[in-house]
């Protein structure tokens, strides 16, 4: 008997067949070249995950458009050469069993302007004005119909690149703040329209990006979406309870997956230290997505081993496992256990310094403590 059969166990997933059951989440890396395409470096991370045994990949963070932006190395998928640059690595993960999905982003208020000179969008009135970097001042615009038809079209093009370059499913960005979720969210959505008010008229605007994607595509993509469900605000934001019509909704029009994640970038600490209760409040919401869909449900967010992994799947919490920063430590997590070698496993510190790097001007990209592939300069230390 094999030492983790939920683990092992294959799945389909759309029209995808998974060999197992765990999957490398979207992680900004902003590893890309100064065009926002696949950088070699970028491409190596990439292949050294596929080649530890995940399931699946989701290339996190390509921005729909020039005028969203948010790291200066962040990913792109607006052009043609964009999408060329992703067919290697889109490829390369066909041959070793492990597909490639593309998140489509648009950063919303939570972008910066330093890179494009424009406006942020948001759904209503920011909760968040001024500075956020040394000599960049967040300014930002309530959009209208005519701007949210331009991001529909934004997000069809951008599937129908990630299409051309050879991608089975896309995944959207609809969680942790960023344009689409504060569309879902209570907390930045106050509009008064037709994209405002209930929780299914806040997910007007998403749920018409899925539609208007099968209809460019003639359903020729299958469209997975990262959804978040717990702004961790309290009634003040987005909450579990209040999705349950929501999914329904994304199930009818024809969504294949949806990946929970939690906080906005107000409660983004929550992801930065685990704790049991963090844990336990993202596990609940988790389950109180799955009652209400038959459609596969995964997290991202904690999991920090396949022994936790297989845990989860033994008592249905979720069918799919995201494991980001314990597979960021050691790419080969999933092989080296699913071979019986977990005690070779580097295990992450789960310290959130990955994060920081993010933001810390003074690196180039993101470190790890214990990878040696990439691990963090000594003279680079965080409180």
């Amino acid at each position: 008997m094999k030492p983790f059969p939920e683990v092992s166990a294959p799945m389909t997933l759309g029209r995808l067949l998974l060999k197992n059951r765990i999957y490398f989440a979207p992680m900004g890396l902003d590893m890309a070249d100064s065009l926002g395409c696949m950088s070699e470096e970028l491409e190596q991370f990439y292949r050294g995950v596929i080649d530890g045994g995940s399931a699946m990949v989701v290339l996190g963070n390509s921005s729909i458009d020039p005028s969203t932006r948010l790291h200066e190395r962040g990913l792109c998928l607006h052009d043609a050469t964009q999408a060329r640059r992703l067919e290697p690595l889109i490829a390369y993960g066909a041959s070793r069993n492990c597909p490639i999905i593309i998140q489509l982003q648009h950063y919303g208020a939570q972008g910066s302007t330093r890179f494009t000179g424009l406006p942020l969008l948001t759904p209503s009135a920011p909760k968040q004005h001024g500075q956020r970097a040394p000599g960049e001042y967040r300014t930002s615009r309530i959009m209208d119909v005519h701007d949210i038809a331009a991001v529909r079209r934004q997000f069809v093009r951008a599937a129908r690149l990630a299409q051309s370059a050879g991608a089975e499913m896309i995944q959207l960005q609809a969680s942790n703040g960023y344009l689409l979720g504060s569309f879902l969210s209570p907390y930045t959505n106050q509009r008064a329209d037709a994209y405002g008010g209930s929780a299914l008229r806040r997910a007007r605007f998403l749920l018409e990006v899925v539609d208007d994607i099968h209809a460019a595509t003639h359903g020729g993509i299958d469209i997975s979406v990262r959804l978040g469900i717990d702004d961790c605000l309290g009634p003040e934001g987005q909450q579990p309870h209040l999705l349950g019509g929501v999914v329904r909704a994304l199930e009818r029009v024809g969504v294949a997956a949806i990946m929970c994640s939690m906080s906005i970038a107000e409660t983004f600490h929550y992801l930065i230290h685990p704790t049991p209760e963090k844990k336990r409040r993202l596990i609940e919401g988790v389950r109180h997505i799955r009652a209400h869909t038959s459609l596969p449900i995964g997290f991202a967010g904690f999991t920090a081993s396949i022994e936790q992994a297989e845990s989860l799947l033994a008592d249905r919490t979720a069918d799919l496992i995201g494991m980001t920063r314990a597979i960021f430590a050691d790419n080969d997590l999933v092989a080296k256990s699913l071979a019986g070698r977990q005690g070779a496993v580097d295990a992450c510190h789960f310290d959130g310094n990955c994060f920081r790097d993010k933001s810390n001007p003074a690196l180039d990209r993101v470190y790890c403590c214990v990878n040696p592939k990439y691990k963090r300069p000594d003279h680079v230390r965080y409180a």
